[in-house]
């Protein structure tokens, strides 16, 4: 049933394609626009200088933790020796943590999702535009992009119509082309 979906929606595509596009010969490509942004040389740096962030978010986060796994242990094995003000404080301790867990998993969730935009947006920005000169001064008809999960339609691609590798070196040209001059050492 999906591949008839598939074959349905490719079908309506064609249709769609202008008489004078179908006329001449169709230059079709697929790129990962994802793996191209994070695979060039800015974007390693970006998702080093991410994941850096991301540890230190996780190591805080799990010291949060470990710290209320003890509190719930220390009330589970001396629940007998303690008297209901000990027990009461423990448990106010466990919940206000579990609290400030929670907030602090939402903080951290926010902060990574804002830093990595701020540093992927730039990155992008260079492969859109690189991407669409390159689509142009290739004669190509529709480029696809195969990054987004949530497109099913692309059933097969010929490693020949997946230009990611070349997009990635002219990201990185054009980074480097543009890049701020650093000063000279006198």
């Amino acid at each position: 049933m999906r591949k008839l979906a598939r074959c349905l929606t490719l079908i309506f595509a064609a249709f769609l394609l202008p008489a004078a596009v179908i006329a001449q010969e169709a230059k079709i490509g697929v790129v990962d626009m994802e793996r191209a942004i994070v695979q060039s040389t800015e974007g390693k740096k970006a998702e080093a200088n991410f994941t850096s962030k991301f540890e230190q978010l996780r190591r805080n986060i799990e010291g949060k933790q470990k710290h209320i796994e003890d509190q719930q242990n220390k009330l589970k094995t001396q629940e007998r020796l303690l008297d209901d003000a000990a027990k009461a404080a423990i448990t106010t301790d466990i919940t206000k943590s579990q609290t400030e867990l929670t907030r602090s998993q939402d903080d951290a969730q926010k902060e990574l999702d804002s830093l990595r935009g701020e540093l992927m947006r730039p990155i992008a920005q260079v492969a859109e535009v690189v991407v669409q000169s390159y689509a142009r001064d290739h004669g190509f008809t529709l480029l696809i992009d195969s990054s987004n999960p949530q497109n099913t339609s692309i059933v097969f691609v010929h490693r020949q119509a997946d230009i990611t590798d070349e997009v990635i070196k002219l990201i990185d040209a054009e980074i480097a082309k543009n890049a701020p001059k650093k000063p000279q050492k006198n």
